[in-house]
This record gives C-alpha cells, sequence and structure tokens, in this order.
C-alpha cells in the first residue's frame, strides 16, 4: 500500500521535472547553462593539491556548485535530469521526509561546495526548500577560491586567475593577488602586456629579465597610474559592475580610441 509519504514523494519528482524543463528553455532562450560543474574540472583548472578535513558543520545548499563523479546527472540547480534516476530519488525524499538520511560528504572551494557522496539528498533537500543541510567538509586550499554562486563562466575566470598567480610568482603573490578580473581572457591579456615588458627590459639589460621580475617594473609603471587615474576620474561609479582591472584592460583595448578622443579634445579647444 502506498503511504502518504510515498504519494508526496512521487508529487516532489513530478514538480521537480517540470522545473528542469522550464530551466533549459529559458537558459535556450538566454544561452545560458544549465550544466552543474565538475569538480574534476575545477581541479585541474585551479591545480587543487593541499586539502584540509573542517569536520561536520551545515551548509548552505545554494552553494552546492557541483559534484565529483554526478555533474552529469543534475542540472546547475540539482534538478534530476535522467528518467531512470526516479526510485532512488523519490526513496531519498521518503527517507529524508522520515528523518533518516545521512550528511553528505563534500569538498569546499572557496565559498562553493561539491558534492562526493549525497547527490540525490542535495537534490532532494533543493526540491523541499530546504536552506541547509549536514556535511562533512574537506577544503581545498587555493588563492582563487570560488563564489557561492560560481557557475562555468567563473571558473573560467579563476583558472585563469590561477595560472597568472603562479606565472607572477610567491615574491608578487600578495599584489598579483589584488589583481580581480571579471572578463573571460583578460588575465592572459595582462600577461601578454607584462610579456612585452620582459622583453624590453632584457633587449636594454642585455641580460635575462624572468617574468616576476617583469611583473614588477608593469606594476608601477603601467597598471598603477592608471588605476590612480581610474579613482580619480571616479570611473567605478559609473561601471558598478565591473571592476578597477576590468577598466584598465579596457583601456588598454581601447587605446587607439581614447588616443583619438584625446587629440579631438585638444584640436576643439578654444585658443587663447
Amino acid at each position: 500500500m502506498t503511504t502518504i509519504d510515498e504519494l508526496d514523494a512521487n508529487e516532489d519528482w513530478r514538480h521537480a521535472r517540470r522545473k528542469l524543463l522550464y530551466e533549459e528553455v529559458v537558459c535556450l532562450v538566454k544561452r545560458c547553462s544549465v550544466d552543474l560543474l565538475s569538480f574534476e574540472d575545477v581541479r585541474r583548472g585551479l591545480h587543487l593539491q593541499r586539502r584540509i578535513s573542517r569536520g561536520f558543520r551545515e551548509i548552505p545548499l545554494q552553494q552546492v556548485r557541483g559534484s565529483v563523479g554526478r555533474f552529469d546527472d543534475f542540472s546547475s540547480a540539482f534538478l534530476p535530469r535522467k528518467d531512470y534516476m526516479r526510485e532512488r530519488w523519490e526513496g531519498v525524499d521518503v527517507a529524508m521526509r522520515e528523518g533518516k538520511t545521512p550528511p553528505i560528504e563534500v569538498y569546499q572551494v572557496g565559498e562553493a561546495y561539491f558534492v562526493v557522496d549525497g547527490n540525490h539528498r542535495v537534490s532532494v533537500a533543493r526540491q523541499r526548500g530546504h536552506d541547509t543541510i549536514e556535511a562533512y567538509v574537506t577544503e581545498f586550499m587555493t588563492p582563487a577560491g570560488l563564489s557561492g554562486e560560481a557557475n562555468i563562466d567563473e571558473l573560467l575566470i579563476k583558472s585563469e586567475q590561477t595560472a597568472f598567480l603562479e606565472k607572477a610568482g610567491d615574491a608578487n603573490a600578495e599584489v598579483a593577488q589584488s589583481l580581480v578580473f571579471t572578463c573571460s581572457g583578460c588575465y592572459e591579456e595582462v600577461a601578454e602586456q607584462i610579456e612585452l615588458y620582459r622583453e624590453d627590459a632584457q633587449a636594454k639589460e642585455q641580460a635575462p629579465i624572468s617574468f616576476e621580475q617583469a611583473f614588477s617594473a608593469w606594476y608601477n609603471e603601467a597598471y598603477a597610474p592608471s588605476i590612480e587615474a581610474i579613482r580619480k576620474n571616479d570611473l567605478m561609479s559609473k561601471f558598478p559592475d565591473r571592476s578597477e582591472s576590468d577598466l584598465y584592460v579596457w583601456a588598454l583595448q581601447n587605446n587607439e580610441i581614447l588616443e583619438q578622443l584625446d587629440l579631438a579634445d585638444e584640436q576643439s579647444a578654444p585658443k587663447e
């Protein structure tokens, strides 16, 4: 005989599948992604190695952004994507209603979490409107930690940041971490400019110059003065969704246009 809990779990499943369809249609129109983050992609992109056990704690469900092995089975909102998952999913739903589900296991990277064990429990808990879930947490240490809203675009940027920080070296770590870009490709573009500084310095000195040494010269001679000008002209108030580093790269990309505007201003200025 079917219990009330089983009937409710069945309705939860149908509701979750309807939400998935709506989510996929919306993302098709907006050209966004409903894919869950793969921890393996994160591990490779951020060069994760050192980890620390954080023990048992309650974590925000909204900050569970990916999975170690089941990222193809759930959407970015942890909605079930495969029909064959129904029996297991409903079984977990019933067990959760009866208070019989154990804590999940997760990896933490910055403010984001990745499920090692308990993907169905996360999916059911989110569908039932829970805000938190009990978990055993292992944190991976990285200077380029993900936010609690991490998606594929953020992972791409953080991967570029990780490569940039490693190239800048330990001596420049604190300064290099102060460069924060929200645009894909920006870290690579800045690295190319520093490389030009390195080549010029090497030609002048007639001696090998490392990227780490060139970074310091570039920062003091190009980046810092530009950021000072951005602050002096209060440009951030006009671009509240961007960072100072973003505006630096924008100016770099549009240098020719800016020079033409300066020339036009000079020509139109009244002569004394």
